[in-house]
């Protein structure tokens, strides 16, 4: 009997040891960490409702705020309140511990699940109350047992709310496996949690702020629920600390490098110097830096090499062929190598710069001339090389080129141009772009002489190895073309909150084997719309009617606008920005042109030219003639258009003018007709005025006819192969020219009046004839581009009714007017979406100011009898409308 009791002792005190062991000293170092599977993509850790409610205050939370995971989080803790009176969850839960993880649960959805630490009595008397109370109210409420855990579920409306109470900690999804997750990685061997699965992951910092660990490999699965293409993040983890104010987000910390691409840059970072020629319409910008490119190259180019066997034959081929070592390159490069894909309207195009930082740009200069030499004598080819506004324009006939140095980041150089400046060589895919460019940096139109990047670069690291510069609303359509169909539909429709989100930086700097990284988002304060009315009480009023619409022009007295219009009595009159008339001067006719500034005398001076019917004016910022002027056609013709042409920016200027026969006469600044333009005759009258553009090194000059011809012709007046075309059609008078590097990639697109849009390359060809719906017999088409020559709308009028498409066709919005008489259309795209249809209703004086999609942007219309004329800041996001009515010229400022 004795031996019984001392087995039922000793097995009792095993038993008792047993349960000691499993409830107390087996998970005595149980933390919120030990519940979070490591399958997690992103894990937040602070106070659960203080540093929510913080966030919320941000206008950057409007972008989580639409995910999935983020609503049943809101919508979660909204309901937690309402079980104890509102606010009373929040108000006990404050400042409680908490852990978010996020999972992807589906192939296109995420959530959460949240770890809460319970840290005294009321928080518990809140738990251990809530679930009476949830059953008093008639919540279904169910308990079932996972791995001997007691995991609850509360059911209302068809959401299940799954948790478990586990000593002193909270877990809760509205995914009942991410439950069940954390109960595995707590209870199961083999099941690691995310801290054990990342153990170089630390507290980056000593914030009172959320604290953010990524998992890279289940963070590119989760984006893949959105994006249709796989992603492959060069980075392992990363630990980071989350500081934020009014208008940043920054993620600050250190990120593990587990793929070689990153690791390579292990070099020590330089300043990010070049955005002096980054121009504003950058979308993405990519940017490298090292201080030793030459030692770089020695990871660099062997990485290529292994990655990719396209770039190997490519770099063996021009070895073999052309002697051209491709590491040469970095021996001429400083510190600074950065890729630039450009905004464009249409997404098909693909406008990409690689810009250079080079030791020495003589000497870079010459190794690229002898390079091209060498390609061009094996090849049997010439040397291209053009002059553009005192730069020299070189071709480099490599195919993707650029790839040959950088990889993926730098495909797509189908061509390459390229021009020096500074200590930069700057290489482009598109001879037109090139040409921007070097009209951007003339114009100030840079990164770096920008207030608002300026603003944004200096709260980024300015000394990184890998720096990734996002510009949203200029990147916005690339960034759809990448969505899965479902979420691009989502994003198109919630736009305005993605879109302001303005510019991001994602960027990494070696540092001990590891990558000191920033990731810095701004969300601008969106200023209220602002639409302060200037009538004619305290706007500027003339004598006497006007008839013009106010024309802006460049001064080389300031960098603001100079205001030109006329009035009845066919007064011009010259107005500073302030609108204070500096000169006036009565002329013999209605100005019937535009008006052209020109530096006539080519030392930096503005002079402005502009027609009569009877007479060719050029007149300076004083009001006084250009000797000579005004001038008479040769034969006194009426005068129909006029147009100012400068071939290459170098101020040899040209003038053509149509008169109302159709001839055309093209003369130097004097007047002097050129041969062959004396004048160019044609058999109907033209529909504008000729017109001039530069493809590669081939000059074409552009008219169209009433009749529906489309004239192409060379400097001399002589066609070009494949013209004239004649579309057997009265066609619109507006057309848009796409150019491209050659012939037969631009091309050049017109519209009937009875809708058939057809596009034909400059060789002639058609490249397609698209017949638009037609609403009844009497349907008009016009074809509006816009004012920079980007892209087009087309109009489609039924009576009253005006209907605007997209360049293709499809209907952007619909209005009715009840007016009979004119209603002039004008298209401005400033990029970033900044877009504006303007319908100006001549009749009764009244403007309509449209986005794309048909909103009224300005609340009510506005006044006006003639086209407007538009300037945007991008540095205030405000516009400014001039409009002139009866005797009054007005300003409209406002933001969208």
């Amino acid at each position: 009997m004795k031996k019984v009791l001392i087995i039922i002792s000793i097995l009792l005190l095993a038993g008792a040891g047993y349960f000691t062991y499993e409830k107390w000293v087996k998970h005595s170092d149980l933390t919120r960490w030990s519940f979070v599977p490591s399958d997690a993509a992103v894990v937040f850790e602070g106070k659960l409702t203080s540093d929510l409610n913080l966030l919320k205050e941000f206008p950057l939370w409007s972008i989580p705020d639409q995910a999935s995971g983020f609503k049943n989080l809101r919508q979660g803790l909204s309901f937690l309140d309402s079980i104890n009176g509102e606010g009373g969850f929040t108000a006990i839960f404050e400042d409680a511990p908490a852990i978010a993880s996020m999972h992807k649960v589906s192939s296109n959805s995420t959530d959460f699940l949240f770890v809460v630490e319970l840290q005294n009595i009321s928080q518990n008397t809140f738990a251990n109350a809530a679930i009476g109370r949830l059953k008093e109210k008639g919540y279904r409420f169910r308990t079932r047992n996972y791995n001997d855990f007691k995991i609850s579920e509360i059911n209302d409306k068809g959401r299940t709310l799954t948790f478990i109470f586990y000593k002193n900690f909270f877990l809760g999804s509205f995914t009942p496996y991410l439950v069940e997750d954390a109960v595995r990685a707590l209870s199961e061997d083999g099941m690691p949690s995310f801290k054990e699965n990342f153990v170089e992951l630390n507290d980056p910092g000593a914030g009172n702020f959320i604290t953010t660990f990524i998992n890279y490999e289940k963070t590119g699965e989760l984006l893949e629920a959105f994006v249709s293409s796989e992603i492959d993040f060069p980075l392992n983890s990363g630990s980071y600390e989350l500081a934020i104010d009014s208008s940043i987000v920054q993620l600050s910390g250190f990120s593990f490098a587990s793929k070689d691409w990153l690791n390579i840059h292990n070099e020590q970072p330089s300043t990010f110097e070049m955005a002096e020629v980054v121009p504003n319409n950058a979308a993405f910008v990519y940017h490298f830096t090292s201080f030793n490119a030459t030692s770089w190259k020695e990871n660099q180019i062997p990485y290529l090499r292994t990655k990719s066997d396209e770039i190997k034959r490519l770099q063996d081929s021009l070895k073999s062929q052309y002697d051209f070592n491709v590491d040469q390159v970095f021996d001429l490069v400083d510190n600074e190598i950065g890729i630039i894909n450009l905004e464009s309207p249409r997404v098909r195009d693909r406008q990409k710069l690689m810009i250079l930082e080079v030791k020495d740009v003589q000497e870079s200069l010459n190794f690229f001339s002898l390079l091209t030499q060498r390609i061009a004598v094996a090849r049997g080819d010439s040397v291209y090389t053009e002059s553009y506004s005192d730069n020299e324009i070189r071709f480099l006939p490599i195919r993707n080129f650029p790839s040959t140095l950088l990889g993926e980041v730098a495909e797509n150089f189908e061509q390459c141009f390229y021009i020096s400046y500074k200590n930069y060589l700057i290489f482009s895919n598109d001879l037109q772009e090139l040409k921007n460019l070097i009209s951007s940096v003339s114009e100030e139109e840079t990164w770096g002489k920008s207030i608002q990047m300026n603003d944004f670069l200096s709260r980024t690291n300015n000394a990184a190895n890998v720096s990734l510069f996002v510009n949203v609303p200029r990147a916005w359509n690339n960034i759809l073309t990448t969505l899965k169909p479902e979420w691009e539909e989502h994003f198109k429709q919630n736009s305005s909150v993605f879109k302001s989100l303005d510019l991001a930086a994602f960027q990494f700097s070696h540092l001990d084997g590891v990558f000191f990284t920033n990731y810095t988002f701004t969300q601008p304060v969106k200023k209220s719309r602002n639409i302060p009315k200037t009538d004619a009480d305290n706007g500027v009023r003339f004598v006497s009617k006007l008839i013009s619409k106010p024309h802006l022009v460049r001064t080389h007295a300031h960098r603001e606008f100079d205001i030109i219009l006329q009035d009845s009595t066919n007064t011009i009159y010259y107005l500073d920005p302030d609108q204070n008339a500096l000169w006036t001067e009565t002329i013999e006719n209605p100005i019937v042109s535009s008006i052209y500034p020109l530096d006539y005398y080519k030392n930096g001076k503005i002079q402005y030219a502009f027609t009569t019917t009877t007479h060719i004016h050029l007149i300076d910022r004083t009001g006084t003639h250009i000797p000579g002027y005004p001038k008479e056609l040769p034969n006194s013709s009426s005068i129909h258009h006029f147009n100012i042409i400068d071939y290459d920016l170098s101020r040899n200027y040209r003038m053509a003018i149509t008169d109302r026969d159709g001839n055309v006469y093209l003369g130097d600044k004097d007047l002097k007709v050129l041969e062959g333009w004396n004048p160019r005759k044609f058999n109907r009258s033209a529909l504008q005025p000729m017109n001039h553009a530069r493809l590669g090194r081939k000059d074409i000059m552009i008219s169209l006819q009433e009749n529906g011809v489309v004239n192409i012709m060379n400097r001399r007046g002589e066609y070009m192969r494949g013209f004239p075309f004649d579309t057997k059609q009265s066609i619109n008078k507006n057309y848009f020219l796409r150019q491209s590097n050659s012939l037969s990639n631009s091309s050049i697109s017109v519209i009937t009046e009875g809708g058939e849009l057809t596009e034909l390359n400059l060789e002639g060809d058609v490249i397609k004839r698209d017949q638009l719906i037609k609403t009844s017999a009497d349907t008009k088409f016009r074809l509006i581009p816009d004012t920079g020559g980007d892209s087009f709308i087309i109009l489609r009028r039924d009576g009253n009714s005006y209907e605007v498409l997209d360049d293709t066709g499809n209907l952007l919005f619909k209005k009715d007017y009840l007016s009979e008489g004119p209603v002039s259309v004008q298209y401005y795209q400033f990029g970033a979406g900044k877009d504006l249809v303007i319908f100006t209703d001549q009749p009764n004086n009244a403007l309509y100011i449209y986005d794309k999609s048909g909103n009224l942007i300005t609340g009510n219309p506005l006044n006006s009898e003639h086209e407007v004329s538009v300037i945007y800041s991008a540095a205030k996001r405000e516009f400014q409308v001039f409009t002139t009515w009866d005797t009054n010229l007005e300003l409209y400022t406002f933001n969208y």
